[in-house]
């Protein structure tokens, strides 16, 4: 009756002159002492259910364990076999040195198999006179099979309860979660391909019950299993519109950097409030008018339009206007967060590059029944010229503003070698709603909203716009490093790039899926003036490599980004009533106990890596990071812990509470216990799997920090 899936990772911590060490030690001291409350609660109350049955039953329990009090030695260092201990009547109570789970040791029962015959022959009372041996009347094998069978699934069944409860409380509280709106779409992602717009609410996936509430993390997590279990079949996807409801049938595509993973390419909503950190992008027109008192600050108009605060993304009109034209100043009213109004005027933000234009790759999607399908364009197609512009770059697309109703003439090339053609097509943009930024968040795939089509940026330099670059058109560049002026201008840029993006940039940013072509132009808009740039390419066709030095400079044309950084929508759900709490509570139990089923399945089933099996360390860095969100994500996490201890602590295998239920169903089919000598090989080979189980997620959850 042991739980392997819990545990705490301890923390050192260093002396310090630094005042607000003190606090940081209090507050960290803090955060741990709740998780490990947490995760040792959940373990406590799966004991206390075989506990309370035991003894409902009349069974002697000896030790009521959290943790495992065995002994640990390391060299000559011998550590207590507990942290405290107390007995109480004919229990002795503790919590164990290893925090890995808990035991009640009942008279008769012991999981350890090399302690079995020694257990069993303590409970036995005479049978020295020819008269069969009797049980111990007090000892767990003396109980009918349905008292053990109550026993042994007490533990499970309280999981469940508690469970229950830990959510109903939670909503009774109050939870905050971001709604599962469609804040914005992936360029060529499922979604953006099927022409779903911003603004509407994912409010059922793969054919679940409506839900106006739907969290997002709710429907990612639907969403990725449902990729993972039916990699090719699309996921059926209600998204109402206020009384408007449109269905669709969106196919996941892999994820660029973990293909097993499947997304269908929504975004989250955001909120017309900026970021209280990092809410202007040093370096950006935003930063150049706004101050720290912005901080947090709601926008409540721009260009003279005032946000509609009953729409579902009030913020969605200033987005499109942020993303579709570039070249456009933009005026914000903002009210700070002492009350106070102010306004500010958005410059057009100039795009920086290294002198290099880079090409456009095939068409990669088509919005289903957009502008560019209409006209003709098919998946495939290569963009010859745009407007009779044969120079055209990958980039140029984007930073272009594209009057609705005005066509544009787009050639492309279709098919390869002798068979390829070229047609002439008249593409009209269409009026969408771009809330995001046309390319994808990893860099990968780029895409013109309003003409409705989607590519790849090539590493192939189509235009080289530098004086000084020894590169030419055709070169295919496949490396970019950089290096900084001094420690002082790497150091200015942490907070905003991250430590491992500015060690990728000074390594040497390999183009490729991992790292491609479009997260490194956008990392280049926060780069100074001037940093040097040294590109590493190589000319077909022979393939030799060409080095060139050049420096970061602004360009003849504007970026889409303006630096603003607007903050999440976050709601809070609170149960009306209690009844409506423990309704919630056991929705949200049941959603657990389904997706660990699920994911266990496809885990037996291949569909699923082991990689992706979350060990001790893996499972304490996510209860600290629910603890810090607040006492109700915290009470969410354990309902998801509880519903995992209960399946995996009722699978068949012996030496867990499912592996005692299997030998108790077949006494009651046979009419008599299992062989005894049987029954402890089986114990000990499910005790060796376990252990083997806990050392292969021990090192995953290590390899994986």
């Amino acid at each position: 009756m042991s739980l392997f899936d819990c545990t705490f990772v301890a923390s050192l911590l260093a002396a310090t002159d630094d005042p607000g060490f003190f606090a940081s030690l209090l507050s960290g001291t803090w955060l741990w002492a709740k998780v490990l409350i947490g995760i040792g609660l959940v373990i406590f109350v799966h004991e206390l259910g075989h506990f309370l049955a035991a003894k409902l039953f009349g069974v002697k329990c000896e030790k009521f364990y959290v943790g495992f009090d065995v002994p640990l030695q390391i060299g000559p260092i011998k550590f207590p076999r507990t942290l405290g201990k107390f007995t109480y009547g004919e229990t002795e109570y503790g919590i164990g040195i290893i925090p890995l789970g808990g035991y009640v040791k009942m008279l008769g029962q012991d999981d350890d198999p090399r302690k079995a015959e020694e257990e069993a022959a303590r409970i036995r009372e005479g049978g020295d006179d020819g008269e069969p041996a009797k049980l111990d009347p007090r000892s767990y094998p003396a109980k009918t099979v349905w008292q053990r069978m109550v026993i042994i699934s007490a533990g499970v069944v309280m999981n469940v309860i508690t469970g229950v409860l830990f959510a109903a409380v939670a909503y009774f509280y109050g939870v905050p979660y971001t709604p599962a709106m469609v804040g914005g779409v992936t360029p060529g992602g499922a979604a953006w391909a099927a022409g779903v717009q911003p603004g509407g609410t994912v409010i059922s996936v793969a054919g679940d019950e409506d839900d106006p509430r739907m969290h997002f993390s709710k429907m990612q997590q639907e969403i990725m299993l449902g990729g993972m279990d039916h990699p090719d079949q699309p996921v059926d996807i209600h998204v109402a519109y206020g009384d408007d409801s449109r269905e669709y049938a969106l196919t996941p595509q892999p994820h660029p950097l973990e293909p097993s993973l499947r997304m269908i390419g929504i975004y989250g909503p955001k909120s017309p409030q900026l970021t209280t950190k990092l809410f202007a992008i040093p370096g950006t027109s935003a930063a150049s008018v706004l101050s720290d008192e912005d901080a947090a600050a709601n926008v409540v108009a721009w260009n003279g339009q005032t946000l509609d605060a009953e729409s579902p993304m009030p913020i969605a009109p200033l987005l499109n206007e942020i993303y579709s034209s570039p070249s456009t100043p933009i005026d914000l009213t903002l009210v700070r967060a002492d009350g106070k109004k102010h306004n500010v005027t958005l410059a057009p933000q100039k795009e920086k590059d290294f002198g290099v234009r880079f090409g456009i790759g095939k068409i990669t999607a088509l919005v289903a029944g957009g502008s560019a399908e209409k006209a003709g364009m098919q998946v495939g197609d290569q963009i010859v010229s745009v407007n009779g512009d044969e120079e055209i770059d990958a980039y140029a697309l984007l930073l272009q503003s594209w009057p609705t109703g005005e066509s544009v003439e787009v050639v492309v090339r279709r098919g390869s070698g002798e068979s390829a053609e070229t047609q002439t097509l008249s593409i009209t943009p269409a009026e969408t709603m771009q809330t995001y930024p046309p390319i994808s968040q990893l860099g990968k795939t780029t895409a013109s909203t309003p003409l409705g089509f989607a590519y790849h940026a090539t590493a192939t330099v189509g235009r080289v716009t530098a004086s000084d670059s020894e590169l030419q058109v055709g070169d295919v560049v496949k490396e970019v490093q950089i290096r900084f002026a001094d420690e002082k201008a790497k150091t200015a840029l942490s907070e905003t790039l991250g430590e491992q993006a500015i060690e990728k940039l000074q390594e040497g940013w390999e183009i490729g899926a991992a790292m491609p072509l479009g997260a490194l132009m956008e990392t280049v808009q926060i780069l100074p003036i001037g940093t040097e740039v040294l590109v590493k390419a190589t000319r077909p066709p022979e393939g030799s490599v060409i080095e060139s030095s050049l420096k970061v400079r602004n360009s003849d044309r504007d970026w889409y980004e303006r630096g603003l950084n607007f903050a999440e929508v976050s709601r809070i759900q609170t149960a009306d009533s209690f009844g409506n709490a423990i309704s919630l509570g056991v929705r949200e139990a049941g959603r657990g106990l389904a997706q660990v089923g699920r994911f266990l399945g496809m885990l037996v089933t291949g569909k699923v890596q082991p990689k992706f099996l979350g060990g001790p360390i893996r499972i304490a860095q996510m209860a600290s990071h629910e603890a810090k969100r607040g006492i109700s994500a915290q009470l969410l996490f354990l309902t998801m812990l509880s519903m995992n201890l209960a399946i995996l602590n009722f699978l068949p295998i012996p030496a867990l509470d499912g592996g005692h239920m299997m030998f108790l169903i077949a006494e009651a089919i046979r009419g008599k216990k299992l062989d005894e000598a049987l029954e402890m090989r089986l114990t000990f080979a499910g005790v060796l799997a376990l252990l083997a189980l806990m050392i292969f997620v021990f090192a995953n959850d290590i390899l994986h920090l």
